[in-house]
């Protein structure tokens, strides 16, 4: 087209038909123009679909770790819930000096090891750092899940703030209480039980526990009180974080399906 265009300019040139002469130059200036605009149109689409690619991939990515994060947090839970929530409130009845125990209570043993365990609250947000960072998010087409994961990433940051801001008491209280009771290892060293927390065998090892000195200190009541409340508010804080992973990995199949 552009070749006709300049046998065309040529002839008018020759012929001294300078009218049509610019007409043919202002086509063949359009033309220019037009293949120009077309090629960044093509342009701009490859960008785009580049784009989307990759956001399809970060969603991806970040349902993976949002489920590893979920294994995660749900045995957290149930630890926190079955037997870390309940030494505290067991070992906050022990210090009552009401309280009587039987002989033998195996309860205490748990109380004493397990009252002021908090495990960390460690999650991967790479995948959303990115989504963030290139402005990928805007690729999601669902307000609910956009809503939903800015909703989920701050909750688990809040919870791991407060968690570890609640170490300095659970640490200080371990030390506390570490006056009270004596480890005696196990007279075979070849000897091992199984830990009824992590489920390793470790050796084994009995213990000897001044109840009397630990009941009358009574400063340590607010603290064991302080330590149910912990347990407490970590769990609510799992709660939330569970159902909004649920929520966020139904939302990104049904943004993966329609895409």
């Amino acid at each position: 087209m552009i070749k006709l265009f300049n046998r065309i300019r040529e002839k008018s040139v020759s012929k001294g038909q300078f009218g049509k002469y610019l007409v043919y130059a202002i086509g063949e200036i359009f033309l220019v123009v037009i293949g120009i605009l077309i090629a960044l149109q093509v342009n701009n689409w490859n960008e785009n679909q580049k784009e989307f690619q990759r956001s399809i991939k970060l969603l991806q990515n970040l349902k993976e770790e949002l489920f590893q994060d979920s294994m995660y947090f749900n045995n957290v839970y149930t630890a926190e819930k079955d037997l870390f929530l309940q030494a505290s409130e067991e070992l906050f009845r022990i210090h009552n000096p009401d309280y009587i125990l039987q002989p033998g209570d195996s309860t205490v043993k748990l109380a004493f090891r397990y009252a002021c365990f908090t495990p960390v609250i460690k999650y991967s947000d790479n995948a959303y750092k990115e989504l963030m960072s290139s402005d990928l998010i805007n690729q999601i087409s669902s307000e609910r899940l956009k809503h939903n994961l800015h909703e989920y990433y701050g909750q688990v940051k809040f919870l791991n703030s407060y968690s570890e801001q609640s170490f300095q008491l659970s640490n200080s209280l371990i030390m506390e209480l570490a006056e009270y009771y004596e480890v005696i290892p196990g007279k075979n060293p070849n000897s091992r039980s199984i830990s009824e927390f992590s489920g390793a065998a470790e050796d084994e090892f009995s213990t000897i526990y001044d109840l009397e000195s630990f009941r009358e200190n009574r400063s340590l009541n607010p603290k064991l009180y302080d330590m149910i409340d912990i347990h407490k508010d970590r769990l609510g804080g799992l709660e939330i974080v569970k159902k909004l992973a649920r929520l966020i990995q139904t939302d990104i199949d049904k943004e993966l399906r329609t895409n």
